[in-house]
This record gives structure tokens, sequence and C-alpha cells, in this order.
């Protein structure tokens, strides 16, 4: 196996991106990486964990291999910090998390790659990629293929981030100034799944503190510092009544700065905030057979809680989340989940948002008692 060794200099931890399998100097043969569907199904299935001792590096190296989830450490992160840790049959999305916070790191759902590190440049990673995909949509028609353009990206050991951004430079045919603003630097071989030009280039300038700005044409760009506050605006049609909307959003991505500005409502928060209030909404079906109201909803990669919390308040429910249960569980609201039910009963609707969390409900009338389905070791549980 390769356990991707970081190669520093000055005594600087270079990047150490754990993708591959294989040793030596050449990135070895691209894995089948998941993504889309395959990759939440993966993230959905239970795994177990025994780690005493286990370097970061290699024992993200070992997760990545065995369950083709591209994973980059970031390269501020000492790669031979050792982890302890034991996990029984959690699912492997909640397994990462943890692995995450028991080590004080950030953790971002980078598309088809999870990202660990320092928890600022994990909390802003996707807001810039956000914000330069919206920045090159911006440009003239004729300059904004090149950065749309998805594909694999690799390299071999010893590669310098300067050179992996030159040959960013010579792909879209652009200019870049400022790469003086990148260290020497040595990066391990590797092998990323298909991103656009401009997340390819989001990742290696985040790692640095820095972003990018195109000029009005899309012929050059420069590396710049990062701004004091990073967010992204962008207005919502609210329908009959903003203000109602605008303030179930403010409780639901309370770190958002939320408005109603004519009949639309704005949002200025993170990226993950937006993919939280635009998650998709559940649409009444007709009565099936005997009157029971039926539900169809689909949710892709949002956060457990302000699923439950647009639930909540879509159908006039009263939740009740037994949090302590939860912290002891070490499950949060923070999880993002998927699923999809059509013409499910209410029971149904909730078992399946609940249970990629590894939560269940006890349910009187329109009141949910909601709490880990399965207790920590040692407790016992009075089941539903």
């Amino acid at each position: 196996m390769r356990s991707l060794r970081s190669i520093s200099t000055g005594g600087r931890a270079a990047a150490v991106l754990l993708l591959l399998a294989g040793r030596g100097a050449m990135a070895a043969d691209p894995l089948p990486w998941l993504s889309g569907s395959a990759m939440r199904e993966q993230l959905a299935r239970p795994i177990k964990l025994a780690w005493s001792g286990m370097p970061i590096r290699k024992g993200l190296a070992d997760l990545a291999r065995s369950q083709r989830l591209a994973i980059l450490l970031d390269r501020r992160v000492d790669p031979g910090r050792p982890l302890e840790l034991r996990l029984d049959d959690v699912p492997l999305e909640l397994a990462l998390e943890r692995i995450a916070r028991s080590r004080h790191l950030g953790l971002s759902w980078y598309g088809p790659l999870v990202y660990f590190g320092p928890e600022a440049a994990a909390e802003r990673l996707k807001t810039l990629a956000a914000l330069r995909v919206a920045d090159a949509k911006s440009l003239p028609s004729s300059a904004r293929a090149p950065f749309a353009r998805q594909q694999p990206w690799r390299w071999n050991d010893l590669t310098t981030p300067r050179e992996l951004v030159e040959q960013l430079a010579i792909e879209a045919k652009i200019e870049i100034a400022g790469l003086e603003q990148i260290p020497h630097d040595l990066w391990a071989a590797a092998d990323l799944p298909p991103l656009s030009w401009t997340d390819r280039m989001t990742l290696i300038a985040n790692e640095f503190d820095l972003t990018f700005r195109f000029d009005g044409e899309g012929r050059t760009l420069a590396l710049t510092a990062l701004p004091e506050k990073i967010v992204l605006e962008r207005s919502y049609p609210a329908g009959r009544n903003p203000r109602e909307l605008a303030d179930r959003w403010a409780r639901q991505a309370p770190e958002a700065e939320i408005a109603v500005v004519d009949d639309k409502v704005v949002v200025r928060g993170r990226a993950e905030d937006h993919e939280r209030l635009t998650a998709a909404k559940p649409r009444g079906k007709a009565p099936a057979a005997g009157g029971a109201e039926v539900y169809t909803l689909a949710v892709r990669d949002q956060p457990l809680g302000p699923v439950l919390e647009e639930l909540k308040q879509r159908l006039g429910l009263e939740l009740h989340i037994d949090e302590a249960a939860l912290k002891r569980a070490e499950i949060s609201l923070n999880r993002l989940v998927s699923f999809k039910v059509e013409q499910a009963t209410l029971d149904d609707l909730f078992a399946a948002a609940l249970k990629p969390a590894g939560l269940t409900f006890r349910r009187r009338e329109k009141s949910f008692d909601i709490f880990p389905a399965k207790p920590p070791a040692g407790e016992e549980s009075s089941g539903q």
C-alpha cells in the first residue's frame, strides 16, 4: 500500500494526499473513486474501527483505499499525529466526522473529495469554491468553458504546488500573477477524482490561505489574500409571506445574515447555509387508500437538523429531541443525510430521514420523540 509519506522542506510538512495504493515516485493507476449516489450509499454503510496510536495519514489512507473515497489531508496537518479511536458499526460518514473531531480538525464534503484540515480552512472551502465558480460564470461566454471543465488530477512525487498552478494556467490558457505567494514545497504523488478547474485551483490556494480573482476577460488571474469575511450572497423568491420565510430560515441558519428585500429573501452566509436552506421540501400527495396522507421528499447531502426543522414547520409537528442521548452517542444534527421517499406515510418519512444518522423515534399523534436507535455501550434503551 502506498503510505503517501509527507515530504518536508525547512521543517514544513508537505501536503499528504491519501488517495492511492502502491509505492513509488509515480502516481499509481487511479482508483475508481465513488461519487454521487454511490458515494452517498457508501457513506451510510456501517464500519468498524479499532485504532490505537494510528497515524492519521495511515488511517485515512486505509479508509480511502478500502472505501473507495478520495480523502485529502491539508498540508498543515501533521500526518503522523496518532489516533485513539474505536467505532463499532458506525456509518462511514459519522466515522469520518469523529476522526476529524478527535484531532480538532475541520471536515468539508467537497464534491467527490473528503477534506480534512484546520477548522477555519474547512469552514471556508466550499464557500470560496462557490464564489470562484460564480466569478467564472460572469466572464464572457467565450472564456467560461475551460474553468467549468471537470477532469481528474494526478501528479508525481516531489511535485511542487507552484508547478501544479502553472499546469492549471497552461490548461486554461491563462496568465497567473502572484505565484511568489506560494512558498516552495514538495508534495507526494496523488490522484484526485474529476473536479472543475476552479475547484482544483481553490484547493491549492486554500492551503496557503489564498484565493484568486479573474480579470474582466478571463485572460489573467491573480492570487490574492483571503478577504476578512467570506460569504456567499444569493436571493430567493419568497412567495406571499417573505418575512415568515426569513424568520424560519434565520432559525435554521443562525450564523447567516438573512433579510427581506422587496419580495425576496436575501441570504449572506456559507455555501453550506444556502444548501441547508434550499433543501428539498416535502410535497403532500393525494390521500392513499384509507385516507392516510402520503408524502414525497428527496433530500441529498443536507444537515439533518434543518431537514427536521423544515418538516416541523411544514407539517405542523412537535419534535422532542433527546439532545443528551445524542451527545452520549456522538450523533450530531449537523450530519449530512440523503434519502428519498415516494408516497410515504408520515412514519415512513421520519424513519427514512432519521435512519442515516442512526436515530429513531416514538410517535404520539403529531408529536415525535427522537433519540439514538442504538444506545452507547453500557446503556439500555426502552425501545420504540
